[in-house]
C-alpha cells in the first residue's frame, strides 16, 4: 500500500510540475474529496476518493482530479486519463480503469458526476 500511495503521490507531482499547477489558494473540503488547488490561469486541481462519488466509475479506490481550460483529466499511479473530449486530444481515455456497470452489461459507469466535479474546479 506504501508503495502504492508513493507512486500515486510521485505521479500527480509530475503531472502538476508539468502543467505548472504548484500554488495554492484557500480552499474548503466537501463530500470527501479533498481541498482543491487552484492556479490564477484556470488550472485546478482536488484529490477524490471512491466515498465522494456513488456509483464510483473507476476500478482504483482514489486520484487526481484536473481541469486545465475545461480539460478534466482523472491521475493515477496507473496514469493520467482524459475524461472528456477537450482532454483526450492530449491523454488516453479510462477504459483500463473504467468500471463496468452491472446493472447494464456491456456498458461502462457513467463519468458525468465525475466530470461535473471537476470542472466545478475550473470555475
Amino acid at each position: 500500500m506504501r508503495i502504492r500511495v508513493t507512486a500515486v503521490a510521485a505521479a500527480v507531482f509530475g503531472c502538476l510540475a508539468l502543467t505548472g499547477c504548484t500554488g495554492a489558494a484557500d480552499r474548503e473540503t466537501t463530500d470527501n474529496a479533498e481541498p482543491a488547488t487552484t492556479q490564477g490561469d484556470g488550472d485546478s486541481t482536488g484529490h477524490i476518493t471512491e466515498r465522494a462519488i456513488t456509483p464510483w466509475p473507476f476500478t482504483v479506490a482514489s486520484g487526481n482530479l484536473a481541469c486545465a481550460d475545461q480539460a478534466v483529466t482523472f491521475v493515477t499511479a496507473e496514469g493520467t486519463y482524459g475524461l472528456n473530449a477537450r482532454a483526450r486530444q492530449r491523454h488516453p481515455g479510462p477504459d483500463p480503469i473504467w468500471a463496468g456497470d452491472p446493472d447494464n452489461p456491456g456498458k461502462n459507469i457513467s463519468l458525468g458526476a465525475v466530470v461535473n466535479r471537476c470542472l466545478e474546479l475550473c470555475k
